[in-house]
């Protein structure tokens, strides 16, 4: 084994870390945006409404985040860094409206009834009622969402884009020490993975004191 390697290479793995931190963060935001307004969506008692977020869902989780990810940027011509993007936000926010949705199945409907019965506007009674509810049931599951657009982030590999994972490759090449790399990025990907699960148990402690 030759770990100085790693040292040599140093700027190589931190530029990688620091898109894939870069690409993870605005992936995180947006696939929490839309899938938290899916799952809210879901949630109505309108059929149409419901019908189209559950479409949604189950074509989105049904294909590939590679295969979104290369139609995106091979048949429709999108950049590298946008077609990755909407990709994973694209595919990641299925499963958060899935799991926002299960979040609001566990608040009694008597909840919102008495929050209209007071004069809320319907957008009120979701920000102010149901949904603080909803994120102190789900917190775990979503924890576990926004990990696996850390993992899927390395997807964007295949078109070119100098992630971890494709740093990895790259010192592989040069050095052919492919062990040594790969040990380093599988670390960086568990930091990462901690930071975001202590990141969210300190939110949930923060929030709702749990």
């Amino acid at each position: 084994m030759d770990w100085a390697v790693l040292w040599d290479y140093r700027q190589v793995l931190i530029d990688g870390l620091g898109l894939t931190v870069a690409l993870s963060a605005v992936a995180i935001g947006g696939s929490f945006v839309l899938g938290t307004t899916l799952g809210c969506i879901g949630s109505l008692p309108g059929f149409v409404a419901r019908r189209s977020v559950d479409t949604y869902v189950e074509a989105m989780r049904n294909v590939p985040v590679v295969a979104k990810l290369f139609f995106l940027y091979f048949v429709l011509g999108f950049d590298a860094i946008p077609a990755g993007l909407i990709a994973l936000v694209s595919h990641q926010s299925a499963y958060i409206a899935d799991v926002v949705a299960s979040g609001f199945r566990t608040v009694p409907r008597e909840q919102s009834e008495a929050a209209w019965s007071q004069g809320l506007a319907r957008h009120e009674v979701f920000v102010w009622v149901l949904l603080p509810q909803v994120f102190r049931t789900i917190m775990p599951p979503l924890t576990s969402q926004f990990i696996e657009v850390v993992k899927n982030s390395s997807v964007i590999m295949l078109i070119g884009v100098q992630e971890m994972t494709f740093q990895t490759q790259h010192i592989e090449h040069q050095t052919f020490r492919g062990f040594e790399a790969a040990t380093a990025v599988t670390v960086l990907y568990l930091v990462l993975a901690l930071a975001i699960a202590l990141a969210m148990t300190g939110l949930q402690r923060r929030f709702f004191g749990g």
